[in-house]
């Protein structure tokens, strides 16, 4: 019979205690009740963009009857102020749409007396894309300007014909004063400017 000689059976004995005793060595535990920490998420508030003053009508091209004063090389801006269904229509006789892109929506929303209608023309052009428009109107007290832009580089089809490119917007009546002419101050590219003065009645 094999000889257990004492210091081995010691550390044999020692290995089982240990076993035995699973060591005291705490694990973390997980607490299932606590509650998750709350992210706050901050949403960037975002304003609306303030609506022009203005909507669009109509835009195009016409040919003003009353062209005594301008050539094929004249560069004349001409305005109108239009209050009434009476002095459009007088426009329209005076003013031939040759080609212009408003549809019945968009002429429909000048409605008078509620209505003020701005016009403005170019003499003269060839005939190309739809290149005159309002971009800007600010109105302090009796006083309005209305910024105009043109196209240099109208996409379309081009004509071999001049006519003056028009465009008109509408403002309601209650942006102006209620009493007093107001001067209308009509800028083109921020150069050419024509200076009008109305009643609105």
């Amino acid at each position: 019979m094999p000889t257990i000689y004492p210091a081995v059976l010691t550390a044999i004995v020692a290995v089982f205690l240990i076993a035995a005793c699973g060591g005291d060595t705490a694990s973390p535990s997980l607490d299932s009740t606590a509650e998750p920490t709350a992210v706050v998420e901050t949403e960037a508030t975002q304003e609306a963009p303030t609506p022009p003053l203005w909507r669009y009508v109509n835009s195009g091209w016409v040919s003003p009857s009353n062209q005594q004063s301008a050539n094929a090389f004249s560069r004349e801006l001409r305005v109108v102020v239009i209050t009434t269904s009476e002095e459009l229509e007088n426009f329209n006789r005076n003013v031939i749409s040759k080609k212009t892109v408003g549809t019945g929506t968009s002429l429909s929303r000048a409605e008078f007396p509620g209505s003020v209608l701005l016009v403005a023309y170019l003499l003269w052009l060839p005939v190309q894309g739809d290149p005159l428009s309002v971009v800007g109107i600010e109105i302090d007290g009796n006083r309005a300007v209305v910024d105009l832009e043109l196209d240099e580089d109208a996409q379309g089809r081009e004509y071999p014909y001049l006519y003056a490119p028009m465009t008109m917007v509408t403002v309601d009546r209650d942006k102006f004063p209620a009493e007093g002419p107001v001067e209308f101050v009509f800028r083109l590219d921020g150069v050419l400017q024509v200076t009008l003065t109305d009643t609105l009645e």
